[in-house]
C-alpha cells in the first residue's frame, strides 16, 4: 500500500483500530440480558457471592451437578462472578468488558501475525476489518459471547508465549505463561483444545527452509512447549472425565435435534455436512448480510451423503486443503490463512464428533481472522502498484465502513430478547426454536394468542419438541381452552418421559380448572421422576391443603426440606398454617418470609389476615397498607381503606 500506510507508527494504527472497534460496538453497550445471559449472569445464583465460588467448579456451565453435561467452564463463569461482585446487576458494565475484551483479542492477533512475519500493511488491514466484522456481534455484544473473546485472549497470550519458546526468549517463563494461559483457555472454553495444533502450525510458518526443514525446526525448538502443553490438556481432560463421566459429555447427555441436526447421523454423513457448513461459514464472513442467532431445525437442514452439494463440498475440501498445505511449506500467507480457519473450525464444525450446535455465528469469531487476513493480503497485494495505491486503501476504508454499518445494526438486535427473538423468526423463519423463543417473549408480555401461533408454529415444523409443546399448552391455559391444554401438555410428557415442567403445567391446568385431586395426582407422579423437584413438591403441598388432605403436613415437611431458604416456599407454608388455625406459627412463618423477600405480597397477605383474625386492627391496617404500596392493586387499596376506618 501507500509509503504513508507502511509508515505509519504502531501506536497510530492500534489507535484506529481501537476506535473502529468502540464506534462500531458502542450502541449495543446498552442492551440488556438477553437470551443465555439470564441463566448465565442474570439468574445466577452461583456468581452472586465469594461464599459460592466453589460451585462455579462442580457444577457444570448452566449448574447441573456432576454427572450431567457437556460444557465445564468455571474460569468463564468466574469472569462473571468477579464483575457480579463489583457492580451487582449492571449489564452496560458486563457489556464493557466483553468490548474490551475483543479489543484485546484483535491486538493480541495482529501482534501474532506480525511475528511470524506476515505483511505489516496486511496485518494493519486485517485488523482493522477483524475489530469491525459484523459477524462478531453474538460474541461481542451478546453476554454470554464473552465465552469467544475471553477464550480467545487466553489462546492468543498461550500462542505468543509459545512463539517466545519457540524463538528462545525467556524461555521458562514463556513455558510458565503457556501452560497457565492454555488450562484457563480450555476451562474458559472448549474450543481453545485446538490451540496447540495451532502452535504447530505458527511454528511450521515462522520456520525458514523447506517443508522437512520446517518440521525439524518445529520439533527441535518448539517441542518444550508441546510437552508443557500437554500437562494442563490431560489435568483439564482427566477433570473433566471425572466430572461428566465421559470425556466430551456425560453419558446420560444427549444432543437435541433441534440444536443439532447433525448430531443422529452417521460419522461419514455428519462429515460430509461439516464441510458443506464450511463454505457456509466462509461465506456468512466475506459477504455477512445474513446473520442469525439460531439456525436450529429446521433453518439448515442436513443433506444426505449423496448430495451433489455434499459430494462437491468433500471434493473442494480435501482440493483447497491440499493446495493450502502444498503451498503453505512454500511460505504462502494466503495458505496459512486457509488452515488458520480450517483449523479453529475443526472442535466445532461436527467432523469429528457431534457437539451441541451444528452452526452458530459466534463461532466464527478466532476462525473469520483467517478470512480478514486473506482481505488483507489481498489488498496489500493490490498497493504495491503505486497507481492504483489510492484505489487499494479506498477499498479498505469502503469495506470497513460497510462491515461497521452492518454491525451498527446487528448490535441493536440484541438490545432486547422482543428484539432478538423477533429478528430471529425473521432471518430463520424455519427454525423451530426461532418460533419458540419468540412465543416465550409473548407468553412473557401475557401476550397469549401471539405466543399460540408462535408455539404452534414451532410444534408444526419439529413434532417432537416437548418444550414447544409444553409453551403451547401454556397459552391454551391461558386463554382458557384447558381440555386442549391438558391436550399439549400430555403430549409433551410423551414425548419426554418424567420432563418436569409437563407434570408442572399439566397440574397448573387442573388446578384452573378446580380439580385439586388431578392436580396433586398429576404433581406425584412428576415427583416419581423427579424427586428433589421444589417447584412439584410445593404445588403438590399446595394442592393436598386445598383438599385438606393428611398428607399436607408430609407434603408440607417434604417442600420446606427442600426450599426452607426460599421465601415464597414459606408465605405458602405460613398460609397453610393460618387455614388451619395455627395463627402464631403462621405469623412466624410470615414474618421470616417477609425478612428474607420484602417485595413478596403472599407474606404480607397472611400477615393481614392473621392480625385481622386475632383482632389487632392496627397491625392489619399497616400490613395492608404495605401490601397495596407493594402490589399497587385496587383491591389491596380497598381492602386497606375498609380496615384504616373500622
Amino acid at each position: 500500500m501507500s509509503p504513508s500506510w507502511k509508515r505509519l507508527r504502531p501506536a497510530a494504527w492500534q489507535a484506529l483500530v481501537v476506535a473502529a472497534a468502540i464506534v462500531t460496538y458502542a450502541n449495543g453497550l446498552d442492551g440488556t440480558f438477553t437470551y443465555d445471559d439470564k441463566a448465565i449472569i442474570r439468574d445466577n445464583v452461583r456468581i452472586r457471592s465469594p461464599r459460592t465460588i466453589r460451585q462455579l467448579f462442580t457444577t457444570h456451565y448452566f449448574g447441573g451437578p456432576r454427572g450431567t453435561g457437556s460444557n465445564y467452564r468455571p474460569v468463564l463463569l468466574l469472569s462473571f462472578a468477579l464483575q457480579w461482585w463489583v457492580h451487582g446487576r449492571n449489564a452496560v458494565a458486563f457489556h464493557v468488558v466483553n468490548l474490551l475484551l475483543h479489543v484485546a483479542a484483535t491486538l493480541m492477533l495482529a501482534r501474532l501475525f506480525l511475528r511470524i512475519g506476515l505483511p505489516p500493511p496486511a496485518v494493519r488491514a486485517s485488523a482493522l476489518l477483524f475489530a469491525v466484522h459484523p459477524i462478531h456481534v453474538e460474541a461481542v455484544t451478546s453476554l454470554v459471547g464473552r465465552g469467544e473473546t475471553l477464550s480467545a485472549v487466553l489462546v492468543l497470550a498461550y500462542l505468543d508465549a509459545a512463539l517466545s519458546v519457540f524463538e528462545r526468549r525467556r524461555v521458562g517463563l514463556a513455558l510458565a505463561g503457556a501452560a497457565l494461559f492454555f488450562a484457563l483457555a480450555f476451562l474458559t472454553k472448549e474450543t481453545s483444545v485446538v490451540a496447540p495444533g495451532v502452535a504447530v502450525l505458527l511454528f511450521l510458518f515462522a520456520a525458514p527452509g523447506k517443508a522437512a526443514e520446517r518440521w525439524r525446526a518445529c520439533f527441535s525448538r518448539g517441542w518444550p512447549v508441546l510437552v508443557v502443553t500437554a500437562v494442563p490438556l490431560a489435568g483439564v481432560m482427566v477433570l473433566r472425565r471425572w466430572f461428566f463421566g465421559g470425556w466430551l459429555k456425560s453419558p446420560g447427555t444427549g444432543f437435541f435435534e433441534v440444536e443439532n441436526v447433525l448430531a443422529p447421523l452417521s460419522p461419514l454423513a455428519r462429515a460430509g455436512n461439516a464441510c458443506v457448513l464450511f463454505f457456509r461459514y466462509l461465506g456468512r464472513t466475506v459477504v455477512p448480510l445474513r446473520l442469525s442467532a439460531d439456525e436450529s431445525a429446521w433453518s439448515i437442514r442436513a443433506l444426505p451423503l449423496s448430495s451433489p452439494i455434499v459430494i462437491a463440498s468433500v471434493l473442494l475440501v480435501l482440493l483447497l486443503g491440499v493446495v493450502a498445505i502444498a503451498r503453505f511449506f512454500r511460505g504462502s500467507p494466503l495458505a496459512f490463512a486457509f488452515l488458520w480457519m480450517a483449523m479453529w473450525l475443526l472442535p466445532t464444525s461436527n467432523l469429528l464428533f457431534p457437539i451441541g450446535t451444528h452452526f452458530a455465528d459466534r463461532l466464527a469469531y478466532l476462525p473469520s481472522a483467517g478470512v480478514t487476513l486473506a482481505a488483507g493480503l489481498l489488498l496489500s497485494r493490490i498497493g504495491r502498484d503505486p497507481a492504483v495505491e489510492p484505489l487499494a486503501i479506498g477499498s479498505l476504508a469502503v469495506i470497513a465502513v460497510l462491515l461497521s454499518a452492518r454491525a451498527v445494526a446487528r448490535n441493536a438486535v440484541w438490545w432486547s430478547d422482543r428484539g432478538l427473538f423477533t429478528n430471529l423468526v425473521a432471518t430463520s423463519p424455519a427454525s423451530a426454536k426461532a418460533h419458540y423463543n419468540l412465543g416465550w417473549v409473548h407468553g412473557y408480555f401475557q401476550e397469549w394468542p401471539a405466543g399460540l401461533a408462535e408455539y404452534s408454529r414451532a410444534t408444526e415444523i419439529y413434532d417432537g419438541y416437548w418444550d414447544a409443546w409444553a409453551g403451547r399448552g401454556r397459552m391454551e391455559k391461558e386463554i382458557g381452552r384447558y381440555d386442549e391444554a391438558i391436550r399439549c401438555y400430555r403430549k409433551s410428557i410423551a414425548l419426554f418421559p418424567g420432563y418436569e415442567n409437563g407434570y408442572f403445567g399439566l397440574g397448573a391446568v387442573y388446578e384452573a380448572r378446580g380439580d385439586d385431586a388431578s392436580a396433586a395426582g398429576t404433581y406425584r407422579r412428576g415427583l416419581d421422576d423427579n424427586p428433589r423437584s421444589l417447584p412439584l413438591t410445593l404445588r403438590l403441598a399446595i394442592a393436598e391443603s386445598r383438599l385438606r388432605s393428611p398428607a399436607a403436613a408430609a407434603a408440607w415437611e417434604r417442600a420446606l426440606e427442600l426450599g426452607s431458604g426460599v421465601a415464597s416456599v414459606r408465605a405458602e407454608h405460613a398460609r397453610w398454617l393460618l387455614d388451619t388455625g395455627r395463627t402464631a406459627d403462621a405469623r412466624r412463618e410470615a414474618r421470616e418470609a417477609w425478612r428474607r423477600n420484602p417485595s413478596l405480597p403472599g407474606s404480607l397477605r397472611v400477615l393481614a389476615d392473621a392480625d385481622a383474625r386475632d383482632g389487632m386492627r392496627l397491625g392489619e391496617s399497616l400490613a395492608r397498607e404495605r401490601l397495596w404500596k407493594l402490589s399497587g392493586k385496587d383491591e389491596d387499596r380497598e381492602a386497606w381503606e375498609r380496615t384504616r376506618l373500622r
